[in-house]
């Protein structure tokens, strides 16, 4: 009966690696990959009427961000928009709405 059991096979460090490099290079996480690689700035839309303009240095599967040179824009009341500065922001991935990677 034990050897029916499916056997556990040990996962190497390469093999995982290997698997994580090939998943975000192909799967919705590639625009943030590309972005990273190439130092492109991005575009997110947040929740709270808040956009922010910046440099991806890192991120995860739950689209929590490492962030450099953010310019944050915030629309208040109307039509009124304020802008602010932030050197790095570790942005929370429930927070995205959306990516755009800027030419």
């Amino acid at each position: 009966m034990d050897s029916e059991r499916p056997q556990k096979v040990p996962r190497t460090e390469t093999k995982t690696k290997e698997l994580l490099r090939t998943t975000v290079a192909d799967g919705p996480f590639s625009l943030l990959d590309t972005a990273m690689k190439e130092k492109k700035r991005v575009f997110i839309q947040c929740r709270n009427s808040k956009a922010l303009l910046a440099h991806v240095i890192a991120f995860d599967k739950h689209f929590n961000l490492v962030l450099k040179g953010v310019q944050e824009i915030t629309e208040s009341h109307g039509s009124e928009q304020k802008q602010r500065t932030i050197e790095n922001l570790f942005l929370r991935g429930e927070s995205v709405i959306f990516i755009v990677k800027l030419p």
